[in-house]
């Protein structure tokens, strides 16, 4: 007899502090339904509250984070976070986290700056008005901590004109990772991780399905994760196709590298053919789509092939 779970399962997702009051009541019915609820993006303060599992970012440590990191470059002492949507929550708690950062390591004047990340001249000149170094200082004693991706673009073209200052960034981009690349002064960016953030409540959703189990933690953190340089072509091959292809259309090229590119040789040597002549070692590696492909084709020969059986067998029963 097949295993029936006892419940159902669902997912609610990015949620925002305004959302998730709007849902609590039909999530408060499915809980006395006993359905199973996951939440990740954002709240997850709330979702505790409530008695949800939540995956995400406790944006308070990732704000901390970049308030320590700045305080801690030995000729910063002004701070400033650069915000473009004050009244959204999460920036507002990444941006008092920071302050919290730059003043439990033994520095203060922090600031809040209102900038629009859609005119990079006007974020310019919001810095530059608010953040300035004071009399006979240069701009080594300003951090500068870009709450969002928003503020990349802008943030990395300031540095490039005063390339003496700090930042840190939440949230990860090209615009920051060339910024990086480029010896600017960005000490890292915070990545939430969202591919691990979205992947995770799911598949616990579907152990809860079929297995009827479920951890008993009420937060798994997928960040902060500090990245501190740009990521490999390799590993951005593999993000941009969301992990489901990790490879190359050139044969030649590696199938896995670490994250700054040096290959790994995953190759295990056979003593029995090490000395055989016959052997052809010019024969290519496959690359990893190749590889997928030949196992999707197997899967389906198999998958075809057990129908028939299937099919064979049931005639036979029925006659």
């Amino acid at each position: 007899m097949m295993y029936q779970p006892t419940f159902n399962s669902i997912a609610i997702f990015r949620f925002d502090n305004r959302r998730i009051l709007t849902l609590r009541v039909a999530l408060d019915t499915c809980k006395t339904n006993n359905v199973t609820i996951n939440t990740f993006n954002a709240g997850p303060d709330l979702a505790k509250e409530a008695g949800y599992l939540f995956f995400g970012q406790d944006e308070t440590d990732a704000g901390y984070s970049a308030g320590e990191a700045l305080a801690k470059v030995p000729s910063t002492e002004k701070f400033c976070c650069t915000n473009d949507q004050p009244d959204i929550s999460v920036l507002k708690k990444r941006c008092d986290a920071m302050k919290s950062g730059v003043e439990e390591n033994g520095k203060s004047n922090t600031i809040d700056v209102t900038v629009d990340s859609n005119d990079c001249d006007a974020w310019k000149t919001a810095i530059v008005e608010s953040c300035s170094p004071d009399e006979s200082k240069d701009w080594s004693t300003v951090g500068l901590y870009f709450p969002g991706q928003p503020n990349h673009k802008c943030g990395v073209e300031f540095l490039r004109e005063y390339n003496a200052a700090y930042a840190v960034a939440s949230d990860v981009s090209e615009d920051l990772y060339e910024g990086m690349s480029d010896g600017l002064n960005i000490l890292f960016g915070i990545d939430q991780q969202s591919y691990l953030q979205g992947y995770l409540p799911f598949s616990h959703l579907t152990l809860a399905v079929t297995n009827d189990q479920m951890i008993e933690n009420d937060y798994i953190q997928t960040g902060p994760h500090q990245v501190t340089e740009p990521p490999s072509e390799h590993f951005e091959e593999c993000a941009e196709n969301n992990f489901e292809v990790c490879g190359s259309d050139d044969d030649d090229a590696p199938l896995l590298t670490t994250s700054d590119g040096e290959v790994i040789d995953t190759s295990a040597p056979d003593d029995s053919t090490a000395d055989d002549e016959s052997t052809d070692d010019t024969s290519p590696t496959p690359s990893s789509r190749s590889l997928r492909q030949s196992t999707d084709y197997t899967h389906h020969i198999t998958l075809a092939f057990g129908g028939i059986i299937m099919a064979i067998g049931g005639y036979l029963l029925a006659n």
